[in-house]
């Protein structure tokens, strides 16, 4: 038995996060419960982990491919009792449909539970939900509503609906999470976040069939795949573990799971706050992340001793590796509406706010570093509102085929053995990592 259901909707908005969030804390009063988030997201997964008490786990298949998805999904529900899959904007959205929910719903062999909002709605429901289920013979085998405001409502949202099983519905209520530039609000800066859930998930005990929703789960079948330990792995767990310093606070947030799990074969991890000033001495490699520095640039200007601490670490040739918000912490300055804010000044380029700039990109390897060989083809992600206002600096590793990056689409700006760009990256789906 390998129990498991994706949460989708006819679009983004509709209640996919809180309601995934606080159904998986109703089972998780019942079950040991793991988390899934298609695509590329990083902020969905923390309300995941409040719900269930575990991290949850991203399944991307345009950076991971299908067997990389299969894989980590069988990996990481081994030891739960059941699996809940987010999905991410409406059940066919996703690069004409290549990579969406519903492509992953089917090479994973999972049912699919839509959350439909019906604030504006009634009979018509109906119709979106036949219209899902025929547009690509998709395996919809549930359906709650949410934003319902009385029983009349809810009965006349269900009266025609013949093709799936009505689970229940989700009343209108006061709890909302916040979004901003790049979306939810994150959990480190929501602090009703945990309440919002509870009340979802209150909600969902009373007015959802938790036990049919299960069942449908169950309906699905296992998955067979070849999950023999390499012997890279086995070296690895063996092998004497490094220290690697990473990024982590209101400012930095944006990781891969299974990127710092894969980290963690080869380091052990020391967080530290660039927020409050904090360092990890001894590190023998520094990873920042992406997030929102832009709303901490006060701080992080004054973040004097991690600042020199990591421009000592790089002009020792220490590997560093910073993504996005990294990239523009590690920058001369960031230029907000409040002004400008000196940053670490590592790199010789300039950072403003702009538009957003969200998609997914494939990036070549110009030489051989750290993360790729010369000539390897990255897949990841862009995901911000900063752009350079000036760029002073000449060695790039990536050319984006696709994408901004930081300069003309070149990417991964380098001194001695440190990269920072633009570019998300997955480092599990990475063949040419050599940490």
């Amino acid at each position: 038995m390998f129990p498991r259901i994706i949460i989708s909707s006819d679009r983004s908005g509709s209640g996919k996060t809180l309601i995934s969030s606080g159904l998986m804390m109703s089972l998780s009063k019942r079950f040991k419960v793991r988390g899934f988030k298609v695509g590329p997201d990083y902020i969905d997964l923390g309300y995941h982990k409040l719900a269930t008490g575990s991290p949850s786990i991203n399944l991307d298949l345009f950076i991971m491919g299908e067997d990389g998805v299969l894989r980590s999904l069988v990996k990481y529900s081994k030891g739960y009792d059941i699996s809940v899959i987010e999905g991410v904007m409406g059940l066919y959205d996703g690069h004409n449909d290549e990579y969406s929910t519903f492509r992953l719903s089917e090479v994973t062999s999972t049912p699919i539970v839509l959350v439909i909002d019906c604030s504006a709605m009634g009979t018509t429901a109906a119709a979106v939900i036949h219209g899902l289920i025929h547009f690509g013979n998709a395996k919809i085998k549930g359906v709650i509503f949410n934003k319902i405001s009385s029983e009349f409502h809810f009965n006349y949202c269900r009266s025609k609906v013949r093709d799936v099983k009505i689970l229940g519905y989700i009343p209108r209520l006061s709890i909302s999470v916040p979004s901003r530039h790049l979306g939810l609000f994150t959990v480190e800066t929501n602090r009703r976040a945990l309440d919002a859930i509870r009340e979802i998930s209150k909600s969902i005990d009373s007015n959802v069939d938790v036990d049919e929703l299960i069942n449908i789960a169950s309906s699905a079948p296992d998955i067979s795949i070849n999950e023999q330990e390499s012997l890279n792995e086995r070296r690895d767990r063996e092998r004497r573990k490094k220290t690697i310093a990473i990024a982590y606070d209101s400012a930095f947030s944006f990781y891969y799971q299974e990127s710092l799990d894969l980290l963690s074969r080869n380091f052990d991890l020391k967080f530290f706050s660039p927020i409050n000033n904090e360092k990890v001495e001894g590190a023998d490699m520094i990873y920042l992340g992406g997030g929102y520095p832009e709303l901490f640039v006060k701080e992080l200007s004054s973040s004097l001793d991690t600042i020199k601490w990591i421009k000592n670490s790089v002009s020792s040739n220490v590997p560093l590796l910073a993504e996005c918000g990294g990239l523009m912490y590690l920058s001369t300055y960031i230029r907000t509406q409040e002004g400008k804010f000196n940053m670490a000044n590592l790199y010789d380029i300039g950072i403003g706010l702009g538009r957003l700039t969200i998609g997914y990109r494939y990036a070549d390897a110009l030489k051989d570093t750290f993360l790729a060989k010369a000539g390897d083809t990255i897949r990841g992600h862009e995901f911000h509102v900063s752009s350079p206002e000036y760029v002073n600096e000449k060695d790039f590793v990536l050319k984006h085929r696709n994408g901004k990056g930081i300069n003309n689409g070149l990417d991964g700006v380098k001194i001695n053995n440190s990269i920072a760009s633009y570019l998300h990256v997955h480092l599990a789906s990475l063949r040419g990592l050599s940490l």
